[in-house]
């Protein structure tokens, strides 16, 4: 069987600074460039702010990202609050209008993603997407509705019990979940940042996925085999250098995709 790939990318906080938008472009230039094709993952707080210029700017960066790769994207923070803390009351609508369908996939139309009454589910916040033996979960941790303030999380019970649910309908596939907030507790969780619910959603996660990526500390992370789930990868604020104007994309590759013997390799790539 065929490897795959993905590309894994998150914090992108495309917002006031100049520096945030051309890293950005630098980098997914690397990806088109490297890896047209592939399916690129990012996990959150593409904006800095959630004002309505920060996501058409967002949205035409990934534009041209999208001409060669397809994308998947779930919000975070920074997507319905000023500075991630102060909540955007537009933060939402925004979202939805700009990145409220996957770009780049060659659909006949755009398909929603992750709202209500318009994906598996019938729960805000939960999208499913299937790419021949993979299948996407979008999980939305990023609190539209302020539940908990300042940068921390919120999952519902409701959320996790649906998310379970469509995790166990689709066993036999390579189950890939992304949201933004860290899903566990643990040394780069913080009080300030944790996700409210995480256990719930662990309990929904564990066993029924194969690949969990987040972003929302800045932290790069692997995890192997941790609670059930073959592989964890957190993301580094992707448009901030790593060295002078260095930027860094992780490339994960999928042997067996769809099948029990399912395998993960991953790296960290210099744009």
């Amino acid at each position: 069987m065929a490897k795959k790939q993905l590309i894994h990318i998150s914090d992108l906080h495309i917002g006031l600074r100049s520096q945030e938008s051309n890293l950005t472009r630098l980098t997914i230039k690397k990806i088109s460039a490297d890896y047209p094709d592939v399916p690129v993952i990012i996990t959150g707080d593409l904006t800095d702010s959630a004002t309505k210029n920060q996501f058409k700017n967002a949205r035409a960066i990934l534009d041209e990202l999208a001409k060669t790769n397809p994308i998947l994207a779930v919000p975070g923070n920074h997507d319905y609050a000023w500075k991630g803390n102060i909540l955007n009351p537009n933060g939402w609508e925004n979202w939805a209008e700009h990145f409220g369908s996957p770009l780049g996939w060659n659909r006949p139309s755009p398909v929603h993603w992750m709202e209500k009454d318009r994906t598996p589910g019938n729960v805000e916040g939960l999208g499913v997407w299937e790419d021949g033996s993979i299948v996407y979960f979008g999980i939305d941790s990023g609190d539209p509705r302020d539940k908990q303030v300042s940068a921390r999380g919120y999952i519902s019970k409701s959320l996790a019990n649906a998310l379970k649910n469509l995790l166990i309908s689709h066993s036999g596939k390579t189950r890939i979940a992304l949201l933004h907030h860290h899903p566990f507790t643990g040394v780069l969780t913080h009080i300030f940042t944790a996700l409210k619910g995480s256990k719930l959603l662990m309990d929904a996660l564990r066993g029924n996925c194969e690949l969990l990526l987040f972003g929302h500390e800045h932290e790069y992370g692997i995890w192997r085999n941790y609670d059930s789930i073959p592989l964890i990868v957190s993301s580094h604020k992707t448009s901030e250098p790593i060295s002078g104007n260095c930027c860094a994309i992780t490339v994960i590759e999928l042997e067996n995709a769809g099948a029990n013997n399912v395998s993960f390799s991953h790296r960290l790539e210099m744009a």
